[in-house]
């Protein structure tokens, strides 16, 4: 019951790095009329990306660990832009424009998340 929450929460979290990424960054964009269309793309996006981080991300990272081994870890980022390119060929709302884009959109959802989650786990093992 504890990783359903846990895994809940990332999912949110996700969602709102996606969301906050595509206001701050110009080249991604969340299409929809209202915000609530724009929120549902960003949710969907977010159980997208959770879903490719839990399941195909540590494939990806063990094949690649000779790469990683030699750039001392920074291939990771490719690897986040990677899982970012593939929800963004999947979900048509979601829009990230070239290879760059997908690398600093990666890294702002990555700085995102774990800043955020940083907060949000320390206060709940505080309390």
């Amino acid at each position: 019951m504890v990783n359903l929450l846990k895994w809940f929460l990332d999912w949110v979290i996700l969602t709102f790095s996606i969301a906050v990424a595509s206001y701050f960054l110009p080249f991604i964009y969340i299409s929809g009329n209202t915000t609530w269309d724009k929120f549902k793309i960003a949710f969907l996006a977010g159980l997208l990306l959770g879903l490719f981080n839990l399941l195909v991300k540590p494939i990806v990272k063990i094949l690649s660990l000779p790469i990683n081994i030699l750039t001392l870890g920074l291939f990771n980022i490719i690897i986040n832009a990677g899982m970012l390119w593939i929800v963004d060929s999947i979900i048509k709302g979601l829009e990230i424009e070239g290879f760059w884009g997908y690398v600093w959109s990666s890294i702002v959802i990555s700085i995102i998340s774990i800043v955020v989650s940083k907060f949000i786990f320390f206060r709940e093992k505080k309390d």
